[in-house]
């Protein structure tokens, strides 16, 4: 089935006039705190509350910190050159390099084989040669990432040239036909030996409706935005939604029973929103809620979860596809947040069963190592869901930590200081 290519929430109604005050010792500010049209994840009273308590002082220490580190990583994304999949060293078995091309990072060469091939799969261990810039794996994510950072240093300060250079990514990645990426994974987390396409490689997509939706709506009513642009990037979002649900890759990746098949499902569920599909999202949210009475035992845990080597990280990135679902549920009006399964399952259900980790209680379950860092955002996302300190507590304690490690990884930092432009109370 193929779907018309229309922009949410209609764009000419939409765009709000901005009204520029200037202020000795501060920046440009936005008097309305508003975006053109609604986001997709990014909670809008939640980024104009945070954008309020910056530009008054009110914010907290770290907050200011987080927004001052926010402002340096899009100044140095400016000088950055435009990733794009034609800069991978490797091609896709098409020969076409504007394909995507990734291979999945936990096979390994078989050693008992001359050429190595097939690939073998050692679940846990990551391949450092697929992560490398030969294929467009680590692109995607740097490009997902920037646009994601500039579209919000751009909506904190209003420095245009944060927005164009957003918008000079978004085309160099979707739009321009020398350098664009094709509307599909055919080829994405592909095993060296093995012709065939795999359906996991769909999970590489989650970024853009995780992340480029988003930092796109923040930047579409900067005067580097055209409504030109917007026309060709609904097209394109358009084309790839049709080749999620049309393709045989697609239609076995709506299949899976785990994570996989629950950051596909986030992928409809975002993408047909944004697109105006209000039919496609109902049936996608339908179907998650149907998801949860196999994905979930009786007791919160998730058996598919647990069986993979890392089970602790996996539990929680499950849960991060399907609570960003209800987020897109709860613009539909379809609560995921409070649905339970005829068995009582639900996301409270399995997040409580995280908690005893959060509190101090070890994980019964072989991983290599637990870090609280992958739960802090999903308790984030229930606390006020839920009528019960348990979870803002837990998260203050997470945080807290978090703040007195001087040697956080890089990925807790970003999380870190989302979470403190984001969700400023939970900082104090």
């Amino acid at each position: 089935m193929a779907y018309t290519a229309i922009y949410p929430k209609d764009r000419g109604t939409m765009k709000l006039i901005k009204q520029w005050i200037c202020s000795v010792g501060t920046f440009l500010i936005l008097s309305s705190q508003s975006v053109a049209q609604p986001l997709v994840q990014l909670d809008q009273e939640q980024l104009a509350s945070a954008k309020a308590a910056i530009i008054d002082k009110s914010a907290p220490q770290t907050t200011l910190t987080a927004y001052h580190q926010l402002l340096a990583k899009a100044d140095a994304l400016l000088d950055e050159p435009n990733p794009s999949v034609m800069n991978k060293t490797f091609f896709p078995p098409s020969k076409d390099k504007h394909d995507y091309l990734s291979i999945s990072r936990y096979w390994w060469p078989d050693k008992s084989q001359p050429d190595g091939l097939p690939w073998i799969r050692k679940d846990g261990h990551t391949n450092p040669s697929t992560q490398t810039d030969d294929v467009d794996r680590p692109r995607i994510g740097r490009m997902a990432d920037a646009v994601s950072i500039l579209g919000l240093a751009y909506y904190y300060s209003g420095n245009e040239h944060y927005a164009q250079k957003g918008a000079s990514i978004i085309n160099t990645w979707f739009l321009d036909d020398a350098t664009r990426m094709n509307p599909n994974l055919q080829y994405a987390q592909s095993v060296p030996g093995n012709p065939n396409g795999r359906r996991s490689g769909i999970l590489d997509g989650r970024l853009i409706p995780l992340q480029v939706l988003d930092g796109l709506v923040l930047i579409s009513d900067s005067r580097y935005w055209s409504d030109k642009d917007n026309t060709q990037m609904n097209a394109w979002l358009t084309n790839y939604l049709d080749w999620l649900t049309t393709s045989d890759l697609g239609i076995q990746g709506a299949q899976q029973i785990n994570n996989h098949g629950s950051w596909y499902k986030f992928q409809i569920a975002a993408l047909s929103w944004y697109l105006g599909n209000d039919e496609q999202t109902e049936e996608v949210i339908d179907a998650t809620k149907d998801s949860l009475s196999y994905q979930f035992s009786a007791d919160g845990s998730q058996p598919e979860e647990l069986e993979r080597t890392r089970s602790f990280f996996y539990s929680t990135f499950n849960l991060e596809a399907l609570t960003s679902i209800a987020i897109i549920a709860d613009k539909t009006g379809s609560s995921l947040w409070t649905y339970q399964t005829p068995k009582g399952n639900s996301l409270t259900s399995a997040i409580d069963y995280l908690m005893p980790v959060a509190e101090g209680k070890a994980w019964p379950y072989p991983t290599p190592g637990v870090d609280l860092a992958y739960l802090a955002p999903l308790l984030a996302r229930i606390a006020p869901q839920a009528d019960s300190a348990r979870y803002a507590d837990a998260l203050k304690h997470i945080l807290k930590d978090l703040a007195a490690n001087p040697d956080k990884k890089a990925y807790q930092q970003t999380i870190y200081d989302d979470l403190a432009l984001r969700y400023p109370h939970y900082m104090q």
